[in-house]
């Protein structure tokens, strides 16, 4: 009963922890093109930059809807369907110097057409209408799915992040080769401020869950992780160039489990370079071998 129990309430706070903290913009009301100071990406621009460059983002957004996975360094831009990362685009910004400043909105606007126009390293052109019909009984939403357990092998450390968006049909994935130990002991801080009640039955479970964590445990964590943002990198991977190298090795794997043929087909375009999947800025060797383990080391 202990045991299961225990379970319970990892399982729970666990998932609440998860949905608390797996969004820099705590939900949709929050003001999406704040400058926080915070993401490696961020720290490319100066203060007055970021500004302009957020102003340039939700003008570009009044026009056409984009998303700014802030944590993994990543824009997604609706229309034209595309990720694009955050870090070229902040570079690319500073390089236009003060004309940047002085029209943050044609900047960007300039900045995304270009992006919209040629699939270069942390540019990927993405296919809303990437699955039409079910692949081996499989629609958009197992497909994704199964994607995410594709990308996360068993006994392979590094995966430290991971998304997946059906409807525009792309994925990505964040690697950490290893954790610095200033920022493991970040992480140690922040966790010591957590102050988790006892569990001793169901009734504290909920509170557990409930309650508000610490602030000092919220802050702790939000340094912590924005520390760790400048160590790892993510890969990007778009659902229908997977999808087309999924069919190609199937008839070559057909007693296989779907997931293993994912895994196949995307360490093959990793590997190969092959169109359909970048980074969010230059990987290291380190980091490309990591996500290859990743993907292609399966239990």
């Amino acid at each position: 009963m202990l045991i299961a129990l225990g379970v319970v309430v990892v399982l729970i706070v666990g998932v609440v922890l998860w949905w608390k903290f797996r969004d820099p913009l705590r939900g949709e009301d929050f003001y999406k093109f704040h400058v926080e100071r915070k993401w490696a990406w961020e720290l490319v621009l100066t203060e007055e930059q970021e500004r302009a460059f957020m102003t340039g983002l939700e003008a570009y957004d009044d026009e056409s809807t984009v998303f700014p996975h802030r944590e993994a360094g990543a824009l997604h831009v609706y229309h034209p369907s595309m990720m694009v990362s955050l870090f070229l685009l902040t570079e690319q910004f500073a390089a236009m110097g003060p004309g940047a400043l002085a029209d943050p909105a044609g900047a960007v606007r300039h900045l995304l057409e270009r992006a919209a126009q040629a699939e270069v390293a942390g540019v990927l052109h993405l296919d809303d209408d990437w699955i039409e019909e079910p692949v081996d009984g499989m629609d958009k939403y197992d497909f994704t799915r199964e994607m995410g357990m594709a990308t996360h092998a068993q006994g392979v450390d590094g995966g430290v992040g991971g998304y997946g968006n059906e409807d525009s049909g792309y994925g990505m994935l964040t690697v950490l080769t290893e954790v610095p130990e200033h920022v493991r002991r970040m992480y140690d801080e922040a966790h010591s401020h957590a102050a988790p009640g006892e569990i001793r039955n169901r009734l504290d479970v909920y509170k557990a869950v409930i309650e508000e964590p610490e602030p000092e445990f919220v802050a702790g964590l939000d340094r912590a992780d924005a520390e760790q943002s400048r160590f790892t990198n993510t890969l990007m991977y778009d659902y229908g160039r997977v999808l087309a190298e999924y069919q190609l090795a199937r008839p070559h794997m057909p007693h296989a489990q779907p997931v293993d043929v994912m895994s196949a087909a995307l360490a093959r375009m990793l590997a190969e370079q092959r169109p359909g999947i970048t980074w969010t800025r230059p990987p290291s060797q380190q980091q490309h071998e990591r996500a290859l383990q990743l993907i292609s080391t399966r239990g």
